[in-house]
């Protein structure tokens, strides 16, 4: 995203959700969020437009959304969820959004369910869209494991406005990112997100939690190649 596509995109309709000894830093550094990230960030909805069974996704171009594998298959066989109920709902605030879409086609990381359980290491899949949407995605990329990074997503607590939480350090637990921040249901799909202003990228995707903290799945090589290809 250039700075003259970023200024033509500004809006300001985020909600915050921090701890309130974090809150200070917090809004101090979303005044680097450029609003067009958080539009990127949408529900997965799986169950039509008003399903409450729902994930979080990014936007990461116009037409393709990325999210957890478990978002868009059953965890325990790898079998796929409707596609037909499946639709993406992009910077939802609880009155409006940034645009919508159904789901064209889904592919899912080619490992996740090569045991037939799900392999959380690999819990990422694309849904194409039918068409694409006005907004502006966010690109992929990759970051130290020590962050700062950003998650973003739709918490099941609060599921009509985006939650921001920002400052999260991370670390590396075998293939997963570990990442400081306490997440919940909701928010698996969601993006880690690495850097400030135009250079904000997604490094990850949310997949569990631990105690106070988010587990996340790295962007990886198929990621890459399946971008690539599906255009």
């Amino acid at each position: 995203m250039d700075g003259a596509a970023t200024r033509t995109y500004l809006r300001k309709r985020t909600a915050i959700r921090t701890k309130p000894m974090r809150l200070a830093l917090a809004l101090i550094l979303l005044t680097c969020l450029p609003a067009f990230a958080q539009d990127a960030v949408g529900r997965v909805n799986l169950g039509g437009y008003h399903s409450r069974s729902m994930c979080s996704g990014t936007l990461i171009r116009p037409d393709l959304v990325l999210t957890a594998a478990h978002c868009v298959a059953n965890a325990e066989d790898g079998y796929a969820h409707p596609i037909k109920d499946m639709v993406f709902v992009a910077g939802w605030n609880g009155e409006g959004h940034a645009g919508a879409a159904r789901a064209a086609s889904v592919e899912v990381h080619p490992l996740a369910f090569a045991q037939g359980r799900l392999d959380i290491a690999h819990d990422m899949a694309l849904i194409v869209l039918q068409e694409s949407l006005d907004v502006p995605g966010l690109p992929i990329g990759s970051a130290a494991p020590q962050g700062p990074f950003t998650i973003m997503g739709y918490r099941g607590s609060r599921s009509h406005r985006l939650s921001v939480d920002t400052g999260c350090v991370g670390n590396s637990l075998g293939p997963l990112l570990r990442v400081a921040c306490a997440v919940e249901q909701g928010l698996s799909g969601g993006p880690v997100v690495y850097g400030e202003g135009d250079a904000q990228r997604v490094v990850a995707v949310v997949v569990g939690r631990l105690p106070g903290a988010g587990l996340a799945v790295p962007v990886d090589s198929w990621l890459r190649r399946a971008i690539a290809q599906s255009r």
